[in-house]
């Protein structure tokens, strides 16, 4: 039966892992794949080896050898980063575990392997059966058994054809029977005794090269970015949505900020071609029943016009190759040093100096227009541009001598979402009814209660 080869060692890749491209020196392989340096990884015959064969490209790459070189190999098999083709097939002794093994005839009567091939002469007056050099004396056939000589074929003796000879018993046979010798420990086996291995040469995956591309470069950096962004990033995320399904996020980045936590749900979609509409309806839906607002998307090589569009309409902000490229190299949105401290405040002065150490330009009773065309006056609004997303947060500063109600909280909510604001947060003094408090719950509302400013 052939053999299989197993994941093992470092370059294994268990469930609910790590990303393949996280070991180093799976990286250093791929690296080379993409640099052309490497088109095919083919076998080399040892036979010194355990394995019988090395990867002398994988040995070069990454310095790995026999199960480790070949467990990268599955590995990268097993993503399609390259394809595997069948090269050949070993014989396995059983008793070492040996590969290098020799075949040798043996005669199916008596089990020697003192057998010869060779054409086979039948003297007709003797009746004497055997190989043509045993008849052969002084450039004459003489039979070895009545010493007669031959002379005249189809007359004094026939030709048999091309067969096999046993030495031992004599017995004359079409097809010899296979044992194998091991050069290792000796062993003589039967042909039912041996295994198989078979064994492969690997082709990078041309179809890949966009997605390996990002992986081992931008993406890095793009994670990066974030983190000095002071995001809190995770990759392939899981999140349980509003429906009770759970998502897989590609990058889910979360900061706190004290009045707010912005969350960024981020997809990477890579193609030889556009990208089409239904991997960015997608992606939507997902960021849609997580409850999640802020959304971008990588698009690489770029999205079709359709896609585009509707990425525009669900505000999804769409980062292709030469924009991820500007915005990781360019200075503009280079990450500001933020001052953490626990948030509180007991006037807007010290709210607004809150958020400017957080990085916000904040600006007081300013004027919004909206997308109905209507001029909306925000007590304060925070924004901060961090290249890749801009966050906006629209706080309302009401007043009164009693809990208010829910005209108040309406009033900000309706204004908010006609400016496009998602980040919202009422300062009630001295404080919100029952009602007001559930309908700013179900609306995303951040409410502040103070009992005074």
């Amino acid at each position: 039966m052939a053999e299989t080869a197993k994941k093992v060692g470092p370059t294994s890749d268990p469930e609910g892992g790590g990303s393949l491209l996280d070991n180093p020196l799976a990286r250093k392989l791929v690296a080379e794949m993409l640099a052309g340096r490497i088109a095919t990884v083919k076998p080399q015959y040892d036979f010194t080896t355990e394995l019988g064969y090395v990867y002398p490209a994988v040995d070069q790459a990454a310095n790995l050898k026999g199960e480790e070189a070949l467990a990268l190999m599955e590995s990268l098999a097993a993503r399609d980063i390259v394809r595997k083709s069948f090269f050949d097939r070993l014989i396995r002794c059983p008793r070492c575990q040996g590969v290098n093994l020799r075949p040798s005839s043996h005669c199916p009567k008596c089990g020697s392997g003192h057998v010869v091939r060779g054409r086979i002469l039948e003297h007709f007056a003797c009746k004497y059966i055997g190989v043509e050099d045993e008849f052969t004396a002084k450039g004459k056939y003489v039979c070895p058994r009545c010493r007669m000589e031959l002379r005249t074929i189809g007359a004094d003796y026939r030709s048999q054809g091309v067969l096999y000879k046993c030495r031992d018993c004599s017995e004359i046979f079409n097809v010899p029977f296979i044992k194998w010798r091991c050069l290792k420990c000796s062993s003589l086996v039967t042909e039912d005794e041996v295994g198989e291995v078979v064994i492969y040469s690997y082709t990078f995956e041309e179809s890949k090269r966009n997605w390996l591309e990002f992986e081992l470069q931008p993406k890095v950096r793009f994670v990066e970015f974030l983190s000095q962004h002071g995001y809190k990033v995770t990759e392939n995320a899981k999140v349980r949505g509003r429906s009770g399904a759970e998502h897989c996020l590609d990058i889910l980045a979360a900061r706190d900020d004290g009045l707010v936590t912005h969350t960024v749900a981020i997809g990477i979609e890579i193609a030889r071609d556009r990208i089409g509409l239904d991997r960015i309806l997608d992606f939507d839906v997902k960021a849609y029943d997580s409850g999640i607002h802020d959304k971008i998307l990588i698009a690489i090589p770029e999205l079709g016009e359709e896609a585009r569009k509707f990425a525009s309409y669900q505000r999804i902000k769409v980062l292709e190759p030469k924009d991820l490229e500007i915005l990781l190299t360019g200075g503009r949105h280079a990450a500001r040093e933020t001052v953490r401290e626990p948030f509180e405040f007991k006037s807007k002065s010290q709210l607004i100096q809150y958020l400017e150490k957080q990085g916000y330009t904040v600006k007081e009773k300013t004027d919004v227009k909206g997308r109905s065309g209507a001029v909306h006056n925000m007590d304060i609004l925070a924004t901060k541009d961090e290249g890749i997303i801009t966050h906006r947060i629209a706080i309302g500063v009401e007043t009164d001598d009693k809990p208010m109600g829910l005209d108040r909280v309406f009033d900000f909510d309706d204004k908010a979402y006609d400016t496009g604001i998602l980040d919202k947060v009422f300062i009630a003094v001295p404080g919100l009814t029952k009602e007001a408090t559930q309908f700013a719950k179900r609306q995303g509302i951040r409410v502040l209660a103070v009992s005074q400013l």
